[in-house]
């Protein structure tokens, strides 16, 4: 069965839209939507907003149903003024930008002395490709954090450690986190709802949310049929 992930509901709600023969479960106050989508077992389930829910959720989540793959879905923020919203990330490495144990060796960057870095399944990104073969698409790192990024002085501060990153969100790093720690290959899609250098950000996170919710579910639609 192929766990999918959304953190709000605006995500979940698009990827229901796809779900075939659904029922819902309720376990420790999450619903879970178990179902088909393209023939193969699916649960879909809101995760909820901040690294602490999207551990917690998919632990629940693990604890009960029999998983194979992980699909986080859903929006980020993109760092760079190239990008565009609605634009797609997919993450090949992901970390925490606001955990610090500098103290005890652990740096904060991309590098090898970074114990918190967790790779998305190569496989996976490589059967999603040909999906996004005319899209604008962004690869690289991801940084997550419990904090909603909307200053510059945020942005630089994340960039300083972190210069790859593509995008910031505030759960993908932790689904990472659970999913390897179980040895489960995960992927994450992301459609950028907001540019977080944009000066009007704001404005434009609570405008595109909808649109890059049903893009990501969309697509997430499409992957699972390549699935095998």
């Amino acid at each position: 069965m192929i766990a999918i992930i959304g953190a709000m509901e605006e995500e979940v709600a698009a990827i229901l839209k796809y779900l075939e023969a659904p029922r819902t479960t309720t376990i420790k106050n999450i619903v879970f939507h178990q179902g088909t989508m393209n023939g193969k077992a699916v649960v879909v389930f809101q995760s909820g907003i901040g690294l602490v829910m999207a551990a917690m959720s998919l632990t629940v989540c693990l604890d009960h149903f029999e998983i194979s793959h992980v699909i986080n879905i859903g929006t980020a923020g993109g760092f760079h003024p190239d990008q565009k919203v609605l634009d797609l990330v997919i993450p090949d490495r992901l970390t925490y930008h606001d955990f610090d144990i500098t103290p005890f060796g652990n740096e904060r960057n991309f590098g090898p002395k970074n114990r918190f870095i967790y790779h998305a399944d190569q496989t996976l990104i490589q059967a999603f490709k040909p999906l996004i073969s005319y899209e604008r698409v962004w690869y690289g790192p991801m940084v997550s954090g419990n904090v909603f990024v909307t200053t510059q002085k945020q942005v630089d501060e994340i960039l300083s450690h972190y210069p790859e990153a593509q995008c910031v969100d505030m759960e993908g790093t932790a689904l990472a986190n659970v999913a390897s720690s179980v040895g489960l290959p995960f992927i994450i899609i992301r459609s950028l709802s907001d540019i977080v250098t944009h000066p009007d950000n704001s404005i434009t996170f609570y405008e595109y949310l909808e649109k890059a919710s049903a893009r990501s579910a969309q697509l997430c639609h499409d992957f699972v049929s390549r699935m095998v």
